[in-house]
């Protein structure tokens, strides 16, 4: 056999060879390895960890002296630290001052050596900021950025061992760019267990109050826009659980979810939880004086004082009133577009009512109700302001329906007596004669109705007497 031919064989024998079987023999050095792990961490535990705040001082108070011509390598890691520090006689953090901006120009132009040196300690600076501290220092905090990106590269290339934070920053490199959280926002909105990002990136060490949480939330609530309509009604109940625990954020939040709302094609149907946490953060939306719904654009806003229109005279004929018409609901839904106010009252027995929804009801309109005195226990009132006219009608059978062209009450107190309700010294409604009257319920009721109210300047817009569905339930 040539020396040729033995070749081929031994090289055909070593590819085939299998490595691990050669080697099986020998022990894994599980110990060994178990152990190489603890010192690696402890290396970066200390490289991580912060400098003691004493420490920092007495560096700064060491540049005082001297400036940084005395810096030792230990010097510029402190005061690296201590950038995103107060300390005595100091208002703000140290990078506000006019020392943290000199350290900030003297890295910018610093070898690697001593980047690699103060490499961390700059990357936790640039998260320790909070959201106001970003924006009042943003020359600095990008600075602070620019020495983070163009640095990255060569202190990954020079690094020994491999550390946690840097396997971070590759994993997640837009966290240096402009759009630090975008990698994260679905994850953020799909999970309420925020913790997991939180584990994710705690290599990193982001502070709890860091900036980067707030454009998480900020970036989060943006997307709420760009959502179709499907997986925006999915989200609406995670999104509300975020406004009750992040409640600098209840604002934002609600702005974006009402005003998604009032795009899709199910506005006119009201969302029970949007709406209740609406109400408990601006108040209603039926009054001028609720301030915070002017965060919102007429239209949404309408869309909302719809829902409580609706709510209230669901409740009225459908929920507390056992001896009301539901036909006069279907007839004064009809004029939902053209509302703008709605107010119950409710008599003793809707008021002491026991029955679960009834207290459900009571307690998330809570402040929204009015008691109705001098009537039955089972009588129950409501008004509602159509256009420029107020309307008030009864549950009980054999009390007729007036209308005022203004409150007919009091609107401070939280009892209204029947009388005032049923004032005709006042009433709009006039007879054939001329006559102040109030419209009965008797006979062809809804053309009688549809006269006086037109007579008023009060007609269903044609659009929604063709869809007559909208208005039935």
């Amino acid at each position: 056999m040539s020396i040729e031919d033995l070749k081929s064989r031994l090289q055909t024998y070593t590819e085939n060879a299998n490595t691990h079987t050669s080697y099986s023999k020998f022990l894994e050095p599980k110990h060994l390895k178990k152990a190489l792990q603890i010192v690696e961490q402890k290396i970066e535990d200390l490289e991580t960890g912060e400098t003691n705040s004493s420490k920092i001082y007495r560096t700064i108070s060491r540049f005082n002296e001297s400036g940084f011509s005395q810096f030792t390598r230990r010097d510029w890691k402190n005061i690296t630290w201590g950038l995103s520090k107060i300390f005595p006689d100091m208002q703000e953090k140290l990078i506000a001052q006019d020392l943290g901006g000199k350290v900030l120009s003297h890295l910018q132009r610093a070898d690697l050596e001593l980047i690699s040196i103060v490499y961390f300690p700059l990357l936790y600076s640039y998260f320790a900021l909070d959201k106001n501290e970003k924006a009042e220092q943003k020359e600095k905090w990008i600075q602070i950025r620019e020495i983070l990106i163009f640095k990255k590269s060569d202190i990954l290339k020079l690094s020994k061992g491999s550390k946690k934070w840097m396997h971070t920053l590759v994993d997640h490199a837009e966290i240096l760019s402009d759009n630090p959280t975008r990698e994260f926002v679905q994850r953020f909105i799909e999970n309420e267990d925020t913790t997991l990002i939180q584990e994710e990136l705690s290599s990193l060490k982001i502070a709890a109050h860091s900036w980067f949480w707030d454009d998480l939330i900020e970036a989060s609530i943006k997307a709420i826009q760009n959502m179709n309509q499907t997986e925006y009604f999915n989200k609406i109940a995670r999104f509300i659980k975020l406004a009750e625990k992040q409640h600098l954020y209840t604002t934002d939040i609600l702005i974006a979810l009402l005003q998604r709302y009032e795009k899709t094609t199910e506005r006119h149907k009201p969302h029970e939880e949007l709406k209740n946490l609406a109400l408990n953060h601006w108040g209603n939306p039926q009054y001028d004086s609720s301030a915070g719904w002017r965060n919102v654009n007429a239209e949404t806003k309408k869309m909302v004082v719809q829902w409580f229109v609706r709510a209230d005279l669901e409740a009225f004929f459908t929920l507390f009133s056992s001896t009301a018409d539901t036909n006069r609901f279907n007839y004064w839904i009809k004029f939902i577009d053209q509302i703008s106010f709605s107010q119950i009252f409710l008599g003793l027995g809707s008021l002491r009512s026991q029955q679960q929804q009834h207290k459900e009801f009571r307690s998330k309109n809570q402040g929204r109700l009015k008691e109705l005195t001098g009537s039955t226990n089972s009588n129950n009132a409501f008004l509602l302001k159509i256009n420029n006219i107020y309307v008030v009608d009864f549950s009980d059978t054999g009390n007729a329906c007036y209308a005022y062209s203004k409150l007919p009450y009091n609107d401070i107190g939280v009892e209204v007596k029947v009388s005032d309700l049923k004032n005709k010294n006042i009433v709009l409604f006039r007879g054939k004669t001329g006559e102040r009257i109030a419209l009965s319920h008797q006979g062809d009721w809804v053309t009688k109705f549809d006269e006086q109210l037109n007579r008023l300047g009060i007609s269903v817009k044609e659009k929604k007497l063709n869809n007559r569905s909208y208005y039935s339930r």
